[in-house]
């Protein structure tokens, strides 16, 4: 495959950025595992809590990667593998950061918005929606910072994507049989990776 293989071509991709797009994906999926438990503490754990976090998830996704569509536009191939790169560190940052956010701000703190609807479709949407958005915007920066020539397009997207998903089905399956059994929430949020 052209984009894959070919050493010095201008779509040419290794192995180790590979490893970086299924390293993505999968966690991805290991945070959405540890905030669908740790938002369960303020949305309950029936079917309608995780339907609401698993639909703030996706819209964030789709906002990140409708977001990042436009500002690929804008950017030169540099300037969206930096994006690329901070988007990434922020949502290891924030991945980081959240299981002391969902329980110790949005469960202990602001558990009376969850008995209005509107208060607890507000909260997980708006909680989600930083992290999902970067890791919508993400894959598109990516393709950018990567394209040289418009005729590699659908072959590059093609692998990036089905790397990025063949991690996301790792890391939901290492988050939710493995990794927060080993090493609990708090642990699983800490080591997975950008």
């Amino acid at each position: 495959m052209a984009v894959l293989g070919r050493s010095g071509s201008s779509g040419s991709l290794g192995l180790p950025l590979l490893a970086v797009v299924f390293a993505s994906g999968a966690s991805a999926l290991v945070y959405q595992v540890v905030w669908q438990r740790v938002l369960g503490f303020f949305t309950g754990a029936e079917v309608r809590s995780v339907t609401l976090i698993t639909a703030s998830f996706l819209l964030g996704l789709g906002v990140g990667t409708a977001l990042g569509g436009r500002l690929c536009a804008r950017f030169s191939p540099r300037q969206a593998m930096r994006a690329y790169a901070l988007a990434n560190w922020l949502i290891m940052l924030l991945g980081a950061t959240s299981h002391y956010f969902y329980y110790e701000i949005i469960f202990l703190r602001l558990n009376t918005l969850s008995e209005s609807p509107a208060g607890l479709l507000g909260v997980v949407f708006l909680s989600l929606l930083l992290p999902t958005s970067l890791m919508g915007l993400s894959l598109p920066l990516l393709t950018r910072a990567l394209v040289r020539d418009i005729e590699e397009t659908p072959a590059l997207v093609t692998l990036l994507n089905g790397t990025n998903l063949l991690g996301a089905g790792v890391g939901t399956l290492v988050a939710g049989w493995l990794l927060v059994w080993l090493v609990g929430f708090d642990g699983a949020a800490m080591v997975a990776p950008p």
